[in-house]
């Protein structure tokens, strides 16, 4: 049995704002399996009480006197590694310094509604718990993955081959533990790829262009954020917006292009829906589709990764062992939608040898 059915998770709240702390608390406080074991208000504080306390699962802010969440987290992934949710503000600082904390070792994160409103707050209550108890399951990214070794790169003069070269595509998808694991992909592969990459990463819309942008500066491929209409070309990343549901469809002139449509797609949760994006991928690409499932909580992905599968298509998922969670790659590999399981660190190498 899983922990959170079995054990109480002892959580740590830190944040500055005494009206946040009383309000996650009380959000967490609905779950009998959660149990807030203590408080703390600034990243000092949160290293101590961390040490003494010895929580399962640490929510944090980000901007807090005397020390800020990111120095905090820094120094309780090195000296007591363990769960961190992030929770942070929908701005564009928000969205920039949340990848900031992905990449040091927080495992998820939760914008934060708004910045006071009581009446919004406890919106977030039932995701709030969800990811609580799934962090309690997973282990801290630092844990995982050595994100320290994967050298930033120069970046390289960009040459992409013409719109009709396209012959197949990548199809990637993620959730929670999403962000470095695909930094850590794209940062080994060359800028020439003669296929482009599509990534569905659950993320808001503010932040999906940051994480973008922050690809694109150290990756040598190209990475954008993708665009409705636009034209897909070879050796270029683009990133699903947030909020939106992202679609490949061709043309009669045999070009490839986006279908990004913001209508309310009432079957699906998520926005970007993963599994939306791969039953397109197979039906315009069939065998020519290689998809790929990363580690993430749920289920998105495992059908659309089984439809790709279906048509002939390359199909791979994450292993347990590299993934901070592992509900999307179990849940596909339970539906035998996929071809290799792999760990993180293969990735790279085996979506080189699917295009050739």
């Amino acid at each position: 049995m899983e922990k959170t059915s079995r054990n109480v998770i002892n959580v740590l709240i830190v944040d500055d704002s005494a009206f946040m702390r009383t309000a996650l608390e009380r959000m967490m406080k609905a779950d009998p399996c959660i149990r807030v074991i203590g408080t703390a208000s600034n990243g000092l504080e949160a290293i101590e009480r961390t040490l003494r306390l010895k929580p399962d699962v640490i929510t944090l802010d980000i901007e807090m006197p005397v020390m800020d969440g990111l120095h905090a987290l820094k120094e309780i992934m090195r000296v007591a590694p363990l769960p961190v949710l992030i929770v942070s503000s929908l701005t564009k600082e928000g969205a920039q310094v949340t990848l900031d904390a992905l990449e040091l070792g927080a495992v998820d994160y939760l914008p934060k509604p708004g910045s006071g409103i009581s009446t919004k707050m406890f919106s977030i209550q039932k995701e709030l718990v969800t990811k609580v108890r799934h962090l309690a399951e997973s282990k801290p990214l630092i844990q995982r993955l050595d994100l320290a070794k994967a050298i930033t790169p120069s970046v390289p003069q960009r040459k992409h081959a013409k719109f009709h070269a396209i012959k197949k595509a990548v199809f990637i998808g993620a959730s929670t533990g999403g962000p470095p694991a695909i930094q850590r992909i794209l940062s080994e592969l060359p800028a020439n790829l003669n296929a482009p990459i599509i990534i569905a990463q659950h993320m808001p819309s503010s932040f999906t262009k940051a994480f973008a942008d922050r690809l694109n500066r150290i990756c040598n491929i190209k990475v954008k954020e993708a665009v409705d209409r636009e034209l897909l070309q070879n050796s270029v990343v683009y990133i699903c917006p947030g909020d939106m549901q992202t679609t490949v469809e061709k043309s009669i002139k045999g070009e490839y292009k986006f279908k990004i449509v913001s209508e309310d797609f009432s079957s699906n949760k998520f926005a970007p829906s993963i599994d939306v994006l791969m039953f397109s991928a197979a039906k315009e690409f069939g065998a020519n589709a290689i998809g790929i499932l990363l580690t993430g909580m749920g289920d998105d992905g495992a059908r659309g990764l089984k439809n790709i599968f279906l048509v002939g298509g390359l199909t791979m998922a994450q292993d347990k062992e590299t993934s901070v969670v592992f509900g999307i790659p179990r849940a596909a590999i339970e539906m035998q939608a996929v071809s290799r399981i792999l760990p993180l660190n293969d990735f790279a190498e085996e979506i080189k040898l699917g295009l050739l």
